[in-house]
């Protein structure tokens, strides 16, 4: 008798993780030095203009994403859940062009709070399509994937990646950079439609199995 080791997901879920890696480690470019630029090159920006943005952000993001979660979540199907996604996604490419055009704190302000309502809506949606998603018996594998890979090693490697590139070529690489990585993970969003409203691949084959050891004798 043998026993299955299944270390593969199905291919919705790879698709969320795979975004999400990109997008969190796009972020993690200039995550780094976000405050060193805003007091540096937006005018009269000082560390408590960098913290009240932040506080713009999360307010504008906890105001919209629990009550868009509840009517995602109200209706039927993952259609409107997939184009939620698509336009917090949308709003999430804008952010760092955006920043590359901040010249005044209303400015930052207003882009800050704009996040806030984008991540709002791509997060409540992705949330609501990856819990359907996660295969039966691997909930914890793969939410483990989710938290390991999308929000601990992205971010690492884009902290690391961006501070090489932050040294040589300066800050505004950075942002640049991370809106194509952005906008380039958005259109994997797209292979995801297939699987929406119910349709789920099945996972694919244990990677390898392991043979099960003798039964002790009474």
């Amino acid at each position: 008798m043998k026993i299955k080791i299944n270390l593969t997901v199905n291919r919705a879920v790879q698709i969320l993780l795979g975004y999400l890696f990109f997008v969190v480690m796009s972020t993690g470019f200039f995550l780094p030095i976000f405050a060193v630029f805003i007091t540096d090159f937006v005018y009269g920006a000082t560390l408590s203009t960098v913290g009240f943005a932040l506080a713009l952000y999360a307010i504008a993001k906890s105001c919209v994403q629990i009550p868009l979660a509840r009517y995602l979540d109200s209706h039927k199907g993952e259609r409107d859940d997939f184009y939620t996604l698509i336009v917090g996604a949308a709003i999430a490419v804008l952010y760092p062009f955006g920043l590359l055009a901040v010249s005044e704190i209303w400015h930052l302000y207003l882009i800050e709070s704009l996040i806030g309502f984008g991540d709002a809506a791509l997060m409540s949606a992705y949330y609501s399509l990856f819990a359907r998603h996660v295969d039966k018996g691997s909930e914890g594998f793969e939410w483990s994937l989710f938290s390991v890979g999308t929000q601990t090693l992205s971010l690492a490697i884009g902290g690391a990646i961006g501070g090489v590139l932050g040294d040589v070529y300066g800050f505004k690489i950075l942002f640049l950079l991370s809106g194509i990585v952005n906008l380039m993970a958005v259109f994997t969003l797209f292979f995801l439609y297939p699987f929406i409203n119910g349709t789920r691949q099945e996972s694919l084959p244990p990677i390898y199995t392991l043979p099960k050891g003798p039964s002790p004798k009474g």
